[in-house]
């Protein structure tokens, strides 16, 4: 019951929060946008015989958090060296 209250007191908060976006009407994309990015869709659809995307997204994913945690290592371990009695 306390969980289901704070649950819809954050929906209240993000409710009006929002507010002043949810009054102003809604927007369409003109078609000129639309058909351009079908036209992309289709020349990057060709591309994904010669390197599939998904794959290629995994990699670079991949690689993206191996570098994170290498940062993040390294981060800590010059917080713990700036400690004076540690050092």
């Amino acid at each position: 019951m306390i969980i289901n209250f704070l649950i819809f007191l954050l929906w209240g908060v993000i409710y009006g929060l929002t507010y002043p976006l949810r009054i102003l009407s809604d927007v369409s994309l003109s078609s000129d946008f639309t058909s351009a990015i079908s036209t992309a869709n289709n020349y990057i659809a060709g591309l994904n015989y010669i390197l599939p995307l998904p794959t290629l997204i995994t990699i670079i994913g991949l690689f993206l958090v191996i570098e994170a945690f290498i940062l993040l290592y390294k981060l800590i371990n010059w917080l713990i060296r700036k400690i004076p009695t540690i050092n």
